[in-house]
């Protein structure tokens, strides 16, 4: 009695292994506000690095939801600006820089800290706040421009203007 990978697939992913939970259907929208939300509640405690990547998780997620809808993420119309004053002004704003560039520079921290390539070395130098700040707030526009309310980014902003000096 045999059968085939494709069926042990499917009895793998339907089967309750830990007897804990059941499988549920999520919604791409709720997994991206649970995510930001968990991100700025690490950020106002100063657990600045895993802000970093639940913040990323979820920037991507509405990004991808925005795009679905004909829509245009953060990060894109910040590049678009960012050509728009090169051309306007004649000024080489993020020095000679491609789109491509720009957005590996931006997500540089938020992949390394997710990734580990061959050849990259042990170590990473970054401000860990600076990187999470960014991230919440890119997730926050994304989000904004969906509809969509995060209800501890009053606590967020709080936080910033108690401590920062921006």
């Amino acid at each position: 009695m045999g059968f085939s990978t494709a069926s042990l697939y499917v009895r793998v992913n339907t089967m309750n292994t830990l007897g804990i939970t059941e499988e549920i259907e999520y919604r791409k929208v709720d997994i991206a506000i649970a995510q930001l939300f968990e991100s700025i509640s690490m950020f106002i405690n100063e657990n600045f690095l895993l802000s970093i990547s639940l913040a990323g998780a979820s920037e991507e997620i509405f990004a991808g939801l925005l795009k679905a809808k004909d829509g245009l993420p953060i990060i894109e119309k910040s590049i678009s600006r960012i050509d728009e004053l090169r051309k306007d002004t004649d000024v080489s704003v993020m020095g000679k820089k491609n789109k491509r560039d720009i957005i590996r520079e931006w997500n540089h921290v938020k992949n390394r800290t997710k990734h580990h390539n061959k050849g990259e070395g042990e170590f990473i130098s970054f401000n860990a706040c600076d990187e999470a700040y960014w991230l919440i707030k890119r997730a926050l526009e994304n989000a904004k421009k969906l509809g969509v309310n995060i209800n501890n980014e009053p606590e967020f902003d709080n936080f910033i203007i108690i401590n920062a000096c921006l």
